[in-house]
């Protein structure tokens, strides 16, 4: 099925799998660092930023 989809759909349908997936995975991981630090810590607002940018990531797919 992939060989007959174009490079451009395959590409446009994994973007639209993984740019969610990875914006759900860093916002987990940044709630559970804020948890166990009791606060926002230099990793939890780097995840943070990383889920932030792949909502809008999102807005443009």
């Amino acid at each position: 099925m992939w060989k007959m989809l174009k490079l451009r759909l395959r590409t446009l349908v994994l973007v639209a799998v993984l740019v969610p997936l990875v914006g759900w995975v860093a916002r987990r991981l940044a709630e559970r660092t804020e948890q166990r630090h009791e606060g926002p810590t230099t990793t939890s607002r780097v995840l943070r930023g990383v889920d932030a940018t792949a909502r809008k990531a999102r807005s443009f797919v």
